[in-house]
């Protein structure tokens, strides 16, 4: 079980709107910034990204930028310049001749899984292409031929090519110094946590206790406890609790599962104990919690 594939898998990441469009200087492409989490990517050519309430920070080619939900944004040729709605610019397509090629990709991240994830990402996160790992790099450079050229199935390639990318960046961007990745990821550099981690996100519904986790860890219960609440942030209960709930979640937007049903896959041994525990995680209960959650939709 690997954590972050099953993070991302778990939040739905997914190329919701995914294009890729060449543009003669001076250009300027506009967002309106409420997309989850955007990847874009500068596979010719060098830009500018501006911010309203920050400097504008220059990009160069292959360089690799997430953007989180907030205020709106720019990508831009130079500092200043005029820019189009990417609504628009999608429309109008690619320009002939062009001496930059840039790279989007706006994934949904859905339920409190996407949430841990982008908590854990700041507004702009650049990753340089001088800061790419070989592997990466030749990742971009199979983005950057694909989508350059057409053939049968070339969305489905570059749909998994982005995909990729964002994994690729995510490691990149969590390894740097100043990075504040999520407990979860930094508790995979750790033997014997991520042993525990591992088996627990492949088998939330087992009957886990702290003393279960502490001998799957080699470790006595008091050291495991310690270690774990130091490492990953919250103590081994309510971390187990919260994978639980996020699980249940799932289930209760994406099926039409019974209570008594979702409790069972989530390690409760029976509707009210589930409810009980969700009730108290949400201050709602699940049932109402599923009508709201399917309303908003």
């Amino acid at each position: 079980m690997d954590i972050l594939a099953d993070e991302l898998a778990q939040a739905r990441a997914r190329g919701a709107v995914f294009s890729v469009l060449g543009r003669q200087a001076p250009w300027g492409l506009q967002f309106s910034g409420t997309r989850p989490l955007t990847a874009h990517l500068l596979l010719q050519g060098s830009g500018w990204i501006e911010l309203p309430d920050a400097d504008p920070v220059p990009l160069r080619a292959h360089d690799i930028v997430l953007v989180t939900a907030g205020t709106p944004y720019r990508l831009v040729s130079a500092v200043g310049v005029a820019a189009e709605p990417i609504a628009e610019a999608r429309s109008m397509g690619s320009e002939t001749d062009a001496d930059a090629v840039i790279l989007c990709g706006a994934y949904v991240l859905e339920g409190s899984i996407g949430d841990s994830l982008l908590r854990a990402l700041p507004r702009i996160a650049v990753v340089g292409s001088d800061q790419l790992a070989p592997r990466h790099a030749a990742a971009i450079s199979l983005l950057a031929a694909e989508a350059s050229s057409e053939g049968p199935g070339q969305q489905a390639l570059l749909d998994r090519l982005l995909d990729l990318n964002l994994v690729y960046t995510l490691r990149a961007w969590w390894s740097r110094p100043d990075a504040e990745p999520p407990g979860w990821y930094r508790a995979g550099a750790d033997s014997n946590l991520s042993r525990v981690l591992q088996a627990v996100h492949a088998d939330p519904a087992k009957p886990w206790t702290v003393t279960t986790m502490a001998q799957l860890a080699g470790m006595s219960r008091a050291a495991f406890s310690a270690h774990f609440t130091a490492v990953v942030g919250q103590s081994p209960a309510r971390y187990l609790t919260a994978l639980r709930m996020r699980r249940a979640e799932d289930a209760l937007i994406r099926t039409n599962a019974p209570l008594s049903r979702i409790a069972a896959a989530v390690g409760y041994r029976n509707e009210y104990a589930f409810a009980t525990a969700f009730r108290r995680h949400h201050n709602t209960p699940p049932g109402h919690w599923r009508r709201e959650a399917l309303r908003r939709t």
